[in-house]
């Protein structure tokens, strides 16, 4: 048997009767979160609304042939293959019933065999618990519960496919809510028979881990900057115009080279505030698309990217808390469009909108929102700044979507609730306290490492001294709450362990002989016991100095 790859269709992945996968006990667990599967479900739906006609490209699935079972042995495309089962799954408990019969069965087909109930078309061998767990709460049936009830729950957090099962739930409702004209049997015909991936099979596993290899390395294929300015180029008649345009382009990369920004990064910025929507094709496409349209010539373009670069140099260079902040978010290219677009364009009140920015992008990030919830309101205040309209009307736009999800009443009790630790969003509040908690101008940006720690005061493993002070319940509740976090080097944080409280503030004081640098952790020093007391006055104080950046709209 050869190395055979051929593009093939959810339909015929999951759909086929004669084909069954596994994972092999080699590899690692499920581990896809909240936001990867926010990623998968907005695509999906965007590329339905943009280009239904269509085939979706969604990446590749490198397979073994296994024979001592007669499945197929995924060596590349775990997350993927499981996330579209779970999302079938959601889809047969959902909506089943509006469905045609050609969907059902494609709904049907792709969860297990059509005539062995007990035959599932994907099965784990990572470790019993995990199959069981997907068995027995997705594959069967989803028992759907409130999705914060199902987090909180100790036994039912650890089940990553539950979890991911009631995320693509909300984001289902919340996608079909904004998207009223989809039907959702459309859709799910659309997802089995034009959403494809690059399906490569091979003889052995040592072949498909070289496949894998070649799959994950980052290598130099001629990319869509590269056509476009390929293009462009080729627009020029004289050697003079292809030198000048050369050295533009060349002086354009050069700029960049900072903080591992690219060219890639930069244009797809400047498409943004070309088109101020979402792009339907790659970056060399549209462009040339729009440049055509505005009749620009080769040299006027280059010279538009060229100050276009130097705005998004200014931009991302600016020694400021509010930015420092936004660099902290996962999607970063609506706020850059959006601010430096109001550089490039020199919009008066750059400052404030700032301000707004990061108001709006952190309560949604907090509350939990869906990258489609933030992707139409990022273009509308895109278009006010293009058109020069008044902060006033940008905050009309704002506080019209906030409204609308009831998005600042969920960030008000997620800040306060008990399990702020191993959320995404944990050190960037922290942080964003702390660089509001000084005065000083210019502070320096902190990123975020390995050499970052959140420090549990009242430590995650307890011992007599901290079970004299706080009984079970009180742990269960304060634990991972904002009140009990703080910042450490993690140096710091190894020494502090699970000390009492006096010996924990020796280590952040003076340990190393280095006073910790961060001013939340520098004042926990003034305390002199850590009980309930004083983790609801600590929790006051940093909600009160987050809400003086974040809640500032009006509910």
């Amino acid at each position: 048997m050869e190395i055979k790859a051929e593009i093939m269709s959810i339909k015929k992945i999951l759909g086929d009767d004669e084909k069954f996968y596994q994972i092999p006990d080699y590899q690692r667990p499920y581990s896809w979160n909240k936001e990867n599967v926010s990623d998968l479900v907005s695509d999906l739906f965007n590329a339905y609304n943009l280009s239904k006609d269509e085939n979706y490209f969604c990446g590749s699935l490198v397979l073994v042939k296994n024979e001592s079972d007669k499945r197929f042995d995924i060596i590349d495309g775990q997350q993927r293959t499981t996330t579209f089962t779970i999302l079938a799954c959601v889809i047969r408990d959902m909506f089943f019933d509006n469905l045609s019969n050609k969907a059902k069965d494609y709904i049907s087909q792709s969860i297990q065999d059509k005539y062995e109930e007990n035959k599932r078309k994907l099965r784990f061998l990572t470790n019993e618990q995990y199959q069981l767990d997907f068995e027995e709460t997705v594959l069967k049936n989803i028992v759907f519960q409130d999705t914060k009830t199902v987090e909180k729950d100790k036994d039912l957090s650890k089940n990553r496919y539950l979890k991911n099962a009631h995320y693509i739930r909300d984001f289902l409702q919340e996608l079909l809510k904004e998207n009223q004209e989809i039907e959702i049997n459309d859709f799910v015909v659309w997802l089995f028979e034009n959403v494809v991936l690059t399906v490569i099979t091979c003889p052995n596993e040592d072949s498909a881990i070289q496949i894998f290899n070649v799959l994950n390395d980052r290598g130099m294929p001629l990319s869509s900057t590269d056509i476009l300015k390929s293009s462009l180029m080729q627009k020029l008649s004289s050697d003079e115009d292809r030198k000048t345009f050369k050295r533009s382009w060349e002086d354009t990369i050069s700029g960049l080279q900072f903080d591992n920004h690219s060219l890639d990064d930069m244009l797809t910025t400047y498409l943004y505030y070309k088109i101020a929507k979402n792009p339907e094709s790659r970056i060399d496409k549209e462009l040339l698309s729009v440049f055509e349209k505005e009749k620009m010539t080769a040299l006027e373009i280059i010279k538009e990217i060229s100050n276009f670069s130097k705005a998004y140099i200014d931009v991302l260079r600016l020694q400021d808390k509010y930015l420092y902040c936004l660099k902290y978010l996962q999607h970063k290219i609506y706020w850059t469009s959006i601010l430096i677009t109001a550089k490039f364009t020199k919009y008066e009140e750059f400052d404030t909108l700032l301000t707004y920015l990061v108001a709006y992008y952190y309560q949604n990030w907090v509350a939990g929102a869906t990258v489609a919830r933030i992707k139409q309101t990022s273009f509308n205040i895109l278009k006010a700044v293009k058109e020069s309209k008044s902060l006033n009307d940008i905050k009309n736009i704002i506080e019209e979507n906030l409204k609308y999800y009831s998005t600042t009443e969920s960030y008000t009790d997620e800040l306060v609730g008990s399990y702020i630790y191993g959320r995404n969003w944990d050190k960037p509040i922290l942080l964003l306290i702390e660089y509001f908690s000084t005065d000083a101008q210019h502070q320096a940006f902190i990123p975020i490492t390995n050499k970052l720690h959140l420090e549990h005061i009242l430590p995650r493993t307890t011992n007599e001294y901290w079970e004299n002070i706080f009984d079970e319940e009180e742990r269960e509740t304060w634990t991972n709450a904002l009140a009990n976090l703080t910042l450490l080097s993690l140096r710091k944080n190894i020494q502090a362990q699970n000390d009492d409280f006096e010996t924990k503030k020796k280590i952040y004081k003076d340990k190393d002989n280095v006073i910790t640098s961060f001013t939340i952790t520098q004042d926990i020093l003034n305390e002199q016991k850590w009980n309930i007391k004083i983790l609801e006055k600590r929790e006051e104080k940093l909600v009160n100095k987050i809400n003086e950046v974040i809640n500032i709209f009006e509910s």
